[in-house]
C-alpha cells in the first residue's frame, strides 16, 4: 500500500530482507518488507530517472545513470556483480553501498549531497563527489582515484587501495590503507594520519591546513600552501620532508616519529616545539629551517646535538629539562634579522663539546645567550670552551668548569665573551681536576675572557664552592694585571701558613 506523503524512508539491502526505516513526525517506526530471493543476474541497472533502490550482487549491467531524484545502488557483501560502464548520478542526494562486484569505469555523484561507502570490491575508474558536502568512507576494496570536490566533505579511510590520488577533501582521517598522493587543495584542510600508506606527496592547500601525523608512512614530503599551517608529528614516518610556505605556520615534533631530509618553514613568523625527543628522532632530519621571518624555535624536554642542524632562528629556547649539546656552532638569526637569542631556561643545560659557540647570522652583529639554567663545560676532554659573540646574562642561572688547580699556567675549561657585555649573575661551580695547588702569579687561571672589547659587571659571577687544595685557597675575581683583561675573570690563590 502506498506511503503517507508525511513519511520519508531509506532502504538498506541485507540478506534479501529490505528495510525501510521511517520517521514520523512524532513517532519512528519500522516496517520490514521480506522480499522474495531475487533471480541471479539481477545487476541490469539501465538507466532510473527517480527515487530508487538499486541491487547489484550478480551478473553484469552497462552503464548506469540516474539523473534526477534520489539513488542508492548497493553492492551485497559476498556478491559478483559487474557494472561495466561508467556510473552517473545527477543532482540529488546518491549513495552507493559496495561490499562486493566490480565497477569497470567512473563514478560520478554530482551536486547533492552523495555517500559512498567502500568495504570491498573494485572501481578501476575515478570517483568523483561533486561541489556540494560528501562523505566517503573506504575499508577495503580498490579505487583508481578521488575527488571530493567543492563543499564540507569527510573522508576516512581505514583500509583498501586508492591506486592514484585522493583530491580535494576537506576532513580526512586515514588509519590504515593505501594512497598513491594526496591532493587537498582546496582551503582549510585537515588530514589526521595514524596507520597506512601514502606512496607519493600529501599537499595541501590554501588557507588554514592542519596535518597530523601520529602513524603509517608517508613516502614523500608533507606541503603546505599560503596561510597558518599546523603541523603535527608524534609517529610514523615522512620520508620527503616538510615543505611550509609563506605565512605564520607551526611545527610541533612531539615524542617520536621520523622526519626524513629536513624540515623548511619558510616566509613567515613560524614556531616549531620539539618535546620529549632525543637524537635517536631527531638524526632522521638534517635540517630544521626557519625560514625568514621573526621565528621562534623551542626544545621541551628534549635531547639534541648537531647545533648546525637548527638554522634561521631568531629566538631558541630550551625548556623543561632540555640539553643541547654544542660540537659546533649554533647561528641565530637569518640574512634579515642578522642575529637572534638564546635562552636557556631553568631546569635545562646547555653544554660544549670541546669548542661549541653560539654566534650571529652576521658577524658584525651580535647574539644574546640568558641563562636561567646551567652552562655545563666540564665533560671531556679538559679545556673545552663555550664562545658567545655577543651578550651574555645571567639569570641566577649556573657555569660548570673543570680546572687543574696548580699555578697561572694551569689548563681550565673557559667561557668566552666577544664584543658583547657580560651582566646579571651566574654562580660558577669549579671541580679540580688532579691540581695540587699552587701560588698563581699574573693574572692568575682564566675562565672566563671578555674578547674583542667585551666588557663585564663586577657582581656577574660568584664562586659556589670553596676552592682549597693543600695550603692554597683558590679566589674568583675580574681583572687581571696585564693591559687589556680588565672585564675577564680569573681563579688566584692566597698561600695559609
Amino acid at each position: 500500500m502506498p506511503l503517507p506523503d508525511h513519511l520519508i524512508g531509506r532502504a538498506v539491502m541485507s540478506n534479501r530482507v529490505i528495510s525501510l526505516r521511517y520517521t514520523h513526525k512524532v513517532l519512528p517506526f519500522l516496517i520490514l518488507i521480506i522480499a522474495p530471493p531475487h533471480a541471479e543476474g539481477a545487476c541490469d541497472l539501465g538507466a532510473q530517472n527517480e527515487n530508487g533502490v538499486s541491487i547489484c550482487d550478480s551478473g553484469t549491467s552497462a552503464a548506469f545513470t540516474g539523473l534526477t531524484g534520489n539513488h542508492t545502488l548497493i553492492f551485497p557483501a559476498g556478491g559478483t556483480g559487474i557494472v561495466t560502464g561508467n556510473i552517473i548520478y545527477g543532482p540529488g542526494v546518491d549513495s552507493v553501498d559496495m561490499q562486493s562486484g566490480r565497477i569497470q569505469g567512473n563514478v560520478t555523484q554530482a551536486a547533492g549531497v552523495d555517500r559512498f561507502i567502500l568495504t570491498a570490491g573494485e572501481i578501476s575508474g575515478d570517483l568523483n563527489q561533486g561541489n556540494d558536502p560528501d562523505d566517503f568512507v573506504m575499508s577495503g576494496g580498490t579505487l583508481g582515484s578521488l575527488a571530493q570536490g567543492d563543499g564540507l566533505d569527510t573522508f576516512l579511510m581505514s583500509g583498501g587501495t586508492i591506486t592514484r590520488a585522493f583530491e580535494d577533501g576537506d576532513r580526512a582521517v586515514m588509519t590504515g590503507g593505501t594512497i598513491g598522493r594526496v591532493d587537498m587543495k582546496l582551503d582549510n584542510n585537515v588530514f589526521e594520519m595514524s596507520g597506512g600508506s601514502i606512496i607519493n606527496n600529501l599537499v595541501a592547500g590554501f588557507g588554514r591546513d592542519t596535518i597530523t601525523l601520529s602513524g603509517g608512512s608517508i613516502g614523500g614530503a608533507v606541503s603546505v600552501s599560503g596561510g597558518d599551517d599546523l603541523m603535527i608529528v608524534s609517529g610514523g614516518e615522512i620520508r620527503g620532508g616538510i615543505r611550509a610556505s609563506f605565512g605564520n605556520d607551526s611545527f610541533n615534533w612531539l615524542n617520536g616519529g621520523y622526519v626524513r631530509t629536513s624540515v623548511a618553514m619558510a616566509d613567515g613568523n613560524d614556531t616549531a616545539r620539539l618535546y620529549n625527543l632525543s637524537e635517536y628522532f631527531l638524526s632522521a632530519s638534517s635540517l630544521l629551517d626557519g625560514g625568514p621571518g621573526d621565528d621562534v624555535l623551542t626544545f621541551d624536554n628534549t635531547r639534541s646535538a648537531r647545533p648546525e642542524r637548527y638554522a634561521n632562528w631568531e629566538t631558541v629556547n630550551l625548556d623543561n629539562g632540555t640539553q643541547l649539546d654544542l660540537a659546533g656552532k649554533l647561528i641565530l638569526g637569518d640574512s634579515v634579522s642578522n642575529t637572534g637569542v638564546l635562552n636557556v631556561g631553568a631546569g635545562s643545560t646547555l653544554t660544549s663539546v670541546s669548542s661549541g659557540s653560539v654566534v650571529p647570522f652576521n658577524a658584525t652583529s651580535r647574539a644574546t645567550l640568558n641563562n636561567a639554567g646551567t652552562l655545563d663545560l666540564s665533560g671531556s676532554p679538559l679545556t673545552n670552551t663555550l664562545l658567545i659573540r655577543g651578550n651574555y646574562t645571567g639569570q641566577d642561572g649556573r657555569l660548570l668548569l673543570r680546572s687543574v688547580l696548580g699555578d697561572e699556567t694551569s689548563p681550565s675549561d673557559r667561557m668566552v665573551v666577544a664584543q658583547g657585555h657580560i651582566g646579571g649573575s651566574t654562580t660558577m661551580t669549579v671541580s679540580n681536576l688532579g691540581g695540587l695547588g699552587a701560588l698563581t702569579q699574573g693574572n692568575g687561571i682564566e675562565v672566563v675572557e671578555a674578547s674583542e672589547g667585551a666588557t663585564s659587571d663586577s657582581a656577574a659571577f660568584r664562586l659556589q664552592n670553596s676552592l682549597s687544595v693543600g695550603a692554597y685557597q683558590y679566589y674568583l675575581f675580574k681583572g687581571g694585571a696585564t693591559a687589556g683583561s680588565e672585564n675577564s675573570w680569573y681563579l688566584g690563590t692566597v698561600r695559609f701558613f
